[in-house]
């Protein structure tokens, strides 16, 4: 497959995870991609492990919660391979607390990674996108819709992302943007390992609890999760925006 054969892709949260999923996926499909991520040995390790498969890949150390930073991993797409075409954001942490406990240093922090970042991305991707079939692809979260235990920062954030994809999609249709997100249930990534070992669980409990509450009965995968993202990014989907894909076994249906 080449769907994005001559098109340039930015991916935050790529070094692992969904992120580093969908980094594979999309060269895989002949994009050249520049991704982020806070995690410097991580994302090095990856991007010369593809280096010699891709058609282009570059790393940037980077934590997009700041705005400065945000623009430049864009810019570095545009300096690196002559525009861009497709944004996925994926950055993302959790913390486990409840609204009494949490601060608001704690908050500034969720949000800023979760959802700030986001916007920025956004605001200095946009601007770049002259090519006709340009898209984002928001990764938010079943937690959009659902509750979890102590998750209430992650959970709010989630749900924002669905009212950003939304507005974003209305304001940058006349300009052919489109923008969608997709929403994992349970897919066991780096993200889940502090709290598993926290708990004094293994990955194969986390991952019959989490699968025994979707209809198919079992987790899914980042290479599913990053399947969705690369169709909603592609021109395979160029009737979809301000739209939100459950990639989530059926959990939410439920």
């Amino acid at each position: 497959m080449s769907r994005f054969s001559g098109k340039v892709a930015v991916v935050t949260g790529g070094a692992s995870g969904i992120g580093e999923a969908t980094v594979r996926r999309l060269i895989g499909e002949g994009a050249q991609v520049v991704f982020a991520d806070w995690d410097g040995e991580r994302g090095r390790q990856l991007a010369k492990d593809l280096s010699d498969t891709s058609h282009g890949v570059e790393f940037v150390k980077a934590d997009v919660s700041d705005e400065s930073a945000a623009a430049n991993v864009v810019d570095c797409a545009v300096r690196s391979f002559g525009g861009l075409d497709v944004l996925v954001n994926n950055a993302g942490i959790r913390l486990y607390q409840t609204v009494v406990e949490a601060s608001a240093e704690s908050w500034d922090k969720l949000l800023g990674v979760n959802l700030k970042s986001y916007a920025f991305c956004c605001k200095a991707a946009i601007p770049h996108f002259k090519r006709p079939g340009c898209s984002i692809v928001n990764v938010g979260s079943v937690r959009s819709v659902t509750a979890g235990s102590r998750t209430v920062q992650y959970d709010t954030a989630k749900a924002a992302i669905a009212g950003l994809t939304r507005g974003m999609a209305m304001d940058h249709s006349p300009d052919g943007i489109r923008v969608n997100a997709v929403c994992p249930g349970p897919i066991f990534t780096p993200f889940h390992a502090q709290r598993i070992e926290a708990a004094g669980l293994t990955v194969e409990d986390y991952n019959a609890d989490a699968g025994g509450r979707t209809m198919l009965q079992r987790p899914g995968t980042p290479e599913e999760v990053a399947a969705c993202i690369a169709f909603l990014a592609s021109d395979d989907a160029s009737y979809v925006t301000g739209s939100s894909l459950f990639v989530d076994g059926g959990m939410t249906a439920i």
